[in-house]
Formats: structure tokens, C-alpha cells, sequence
């Protein structure tokens, strides 16, 4: 684990900046915790996974991250890579920068293009030779129903030619890879001389700013990259790529309550690396990241105290929302050491898949069968207002606990 090499720069010394229990579901392929590191000469801060975490991480996406997310309940349509209400901003930014450099007939690859949200807004923009590939079976078959040429395929071995596009766009892609060098390498072979790469990642650089739950922009496990302009700028230099411009920004992503600090920049390929020296000083991102470390692990020590109150109290506990806050509650908060009684969750996914600890996670209807002594947590935060209302109309009248 400790020589686990730099993924911008391939160095292979690093500092760890933190090991955080994040908890699993039965039989889920997705690593339980996460090893975070910073690389001792570039500054880039990574989670380091061992050979069998990184096979996991395939089955994970497949057979947990996509059906799990085909089958949320979302609003105005937002299903990952869809056009929607927490989409549209994070387009704009991709589009502004890609557009001046190319005109509508200019052929664009949308890589990790899930169900084809992106290939959607460009077609309304007039664009009209769109291309696509993702990782998950289910994400190419609904883009392909839109009669895109989407293949299944992946950013570090892509299924098309040398040098048949003019551009490329990777949004909330790169912060996944755990090769992202590879990306740009296949970005290079694919791309005609002086074409175009858009890039959108979450901004590490920010992740303090935008506190929605403890260690969220961790919890938040799939992404194994965490990327300043610094590091984006200089391993793209390293593969032929210069910066053309890059912008900061920040977009809900799953409520309002949810905002996500986001990087995207534009890049054009000039087949000579040849500004690898513009970058060689060391990124500021490693004090960033501890100082977020340092906050997120005071908010922790107070869940943990009131944690202890209920397990102590002995009462039913009872969970609305099982994902990642639960998770990081059930591992790394205490949660696991009370008197569980049930799990909910309005995903139907996760209702017919997914166990804790043996035990089944039931829809809503449970809620009104709930005994009297019992406390209900809802983990479910960006809904917390809704369930709430659920709750009390499905019947319940027991205590809420809140711990936030």
C-alpha cells in the first residue's frame, strides 16, 4: 500500500493523510475504507486501493453504482449524465469553454457519458456529430435508445480510432479513474492535432467550503481522484496537453442542500509535452486536505457522543436512508453498537438487493408498524424535511433523532 505510486506524477512517496471506516453493505464489491494520501512532490491527494479493492471497483459499478442509480427517485429527471436540475449548470460551464473551439460539426466524444444527458444538451445546442462510451451496461443501453453511437468502452482503453475526433469532453469522470494518466494518453490517440479535452471534477481545492455531512466529498468513495487546477494542469502537460482555461463553480447535485464545488477546464492537445517545467511547483491542495481532515474529525467525536446516548438508552433504532452518511455512521460513528431493529429506504434497488448485516432494507410502509419506545434516525440527509413528513403520515409517532 505505502508504494502505491503517485497517479499524476508516478512518484512513489507519499504522506497519509487519513483512514476513514466508511462501512458496507452485504456483499457490496465497493472498498470500506478509505486510505488517503498525498504525493510528496506534486501535492495530488489520492485513496490508495489494494489490487482486489481496484477489481472490485468494476463489479461495483455495474452491479451496485448503476442499478441503484436507474432506480432512485429523482426530480425533473436527474438520473446520472441526464439533463436536469442539477445537471444543466455544470453543462453550461463544459459548453462555454468547448464551444469557442469548435464549431457544430465538429465530431465530440462524450466519455462516461451514462444515459447521454450531455449528448442531449449539445444536440440542443446544434451540435451534431455525437459520440459516447461508458463502463455500465445499463447507462449505454438507455443512451443508445436516443440513437447515439455510444459503445461500452472505458476513459483509460477507449473503442474508437487514432485521431477521429475533434473533441472530447470528461465530465465527472476523472476523479473515478484509478489510471487517470491513461485518460489522457488514449485522450491524445483518439483526438485529430489541436483538438479540443473539456474536463469537469469536483474542486479539491474547495472541499472545505462546502460542508453538506462529515467527510462527505470522502464518503463519496468511487471518487479515488482529488484534483486542483494544479494537478489536472500538470498531469495534462505531461501528455501533450496545454490549458487553454479553466473556471471555478458550484452546482447542486442531489437537493439544495447538496452543492458541489466544481473544477472544469478545457485543454488543447499538442502532441509535444512540452510544458511539463510551467507545473513543477509542489500544489498547496495537501494543507487543504488536512485542514478539511482536521474539521470533518471534530464533527465526528460529536456524533459519536450522541451516538453513545442512544446505544446506551438500549431503545429500537430504526434507519431511514441507507447509503453513504449511514454507512460512515455504522462504521466509524458507533451506530453499528445500538439496538438496530429495521432499515428504510424508498430505493427500490436497494429494498429487493441490499442487506444490513442480514437484515432486509424495507420501503416506507414499515414505518407505521414501528413500536412506540423506538427512535427513528433518518441518514437520508438531503431529504431529512421529506421523511419527515412521510414518517408522521405513514403513522409514526415515536421519537426523531437528529445527529447533526
Amino acid at each position: 500500500m505505502s508504494e502505491f505510486p503517485c497517479p499524476v506524477c508516478g512518484c512513489s512517496s507519499a504522506e497519509s493523510i487519513l483512514s476513514l471506516g466508511c462501512g458496507n453493505i452485504d456483499n457490496s464489491k465497493l472498498y470500506p475504507t478509505v486510505r488517503l494520501n498525498s504525493c510528496t512532490t506534486c501535492g495530488h491527494a489520492f485513496n490508495v486501493l489494494s489490487p482486489g479493492e481496484i477489481t472490485g471497483l468494476d463489479d461495483y459499478y455495474n452491479n451496485e453504482y448503476a442499478p441503484a442509480n436507474l432506480n432512485s427517485v429523482v426530480k425533473d429527471g436527474d438520473l446520472p449524465g441526464s439533463t436536469g436540475l442539477y445537471t444543466r449548470g455544470r453543462y453550461l460551464d463544459l459548453y462555454e469553454m468547448l464551444a469557442p473551439q469548435l464549431n457544430q460539426n465538429g465530431s465530440v466524444l462524450d466519455v462516461g457519458c451514462a444515459v447521454g444527458g450531455f449528448l442531449d444538451f449539445l444536440k440542443q445546442k446544434g451540435f451534431t456529430s455525437l459520440f459516447g462510451v461508458d463502463t455500465a451496461e445499463a447507462y449505454v443501453d438507455r443512451a443508445c435508445e436516443k440513437q447515439y453511437v455510444v459503445e461500452l468502452g472505458n476513459a483509460e482503453q477507449l473503442p474508437f480510432a487514432d485521431c477521429c475526433f475533434d473533441a472530447l469532453v470528461i465530465e465527472q469522470v476523472m476523479e473515478h479513474l484509478v489510471h487517470p494518466w491513461k485518460a489522457f494518453r488514449e485522450a491524445g490517440r483518439v483526438l485529430k492535432p489541436g483538438g479540443v479535452l473539456c474536463i469537469g471534477v469536483p474542486d479539491a481545492s474547495r472541499y472545505p467550503e462546502f460542508y453538506f455531512y462529515d467527510f462527505y466529498w470522502l464518503l463519496m468513495r468511487e471518487h479515488i481522484q482529488h484534483f486542483d487546477i494544479h494537478g489536472l494542469s500538470h498531469l495534462a502537460s505531461l501528455h501533450g496537453f496545454e490549458l487553454v482555461d479553466f473556471r471555478q463553480s458550484s452546482h447542486p447535485i442531489m437537493g439544495e442542500k447538496m452543492v458541489m464545488p466544481s473544477l472544469s477546464a478545457s485543454f488543447r492537445y499538442q502532441v509535444q509535452a512540452d510544458c511539463v517545467k510551467a507545473h513543477a511547483v509542489r500544489s498547496s491542495l495537501p494543507n487543504t486536505m488536512k485542514h478539511y481532515v482536521e474539521t470533518e474529525t471534530a464533527r465526528l467525536e460529536k456524533r459519536r457522543d450522541k451516538i453513545r446516548k442512544i446505544r446506551d438508552s438500549q431503545r429500537p433504532v430504526y434507519v431511514w436512508g441507507v447509503g453513504r452518511e449511514f454507512l460512515y455512521l455504522y462504521e466509524s460513528a458507533g451506530l453499528k453498537d445500538c439496538n438496530l431493529a429495521g432499515f428504510i429506504d424508498m430505493n427500490p434497488f436497494k429494498q429487493s438487493s441490499v442487506q444490513v448485516n442480514g437484515k432486509a432494507v424495507e420501503s416506507d410502509e414499515k414505518i407505521g408498524l414501528i413500536e412506540k419506545d423506538a427512535i427513528l434516525i433518518i441518514t437520508a440527509i438531503a431529504h431529512e424535511g421529506i421523511i419527515k413528513e412521510n414518517a408522521y403520515r405513514g403513522g409514526y409517532n415515536g421519537e426523531i433523532v437528529s445527529i447533526v
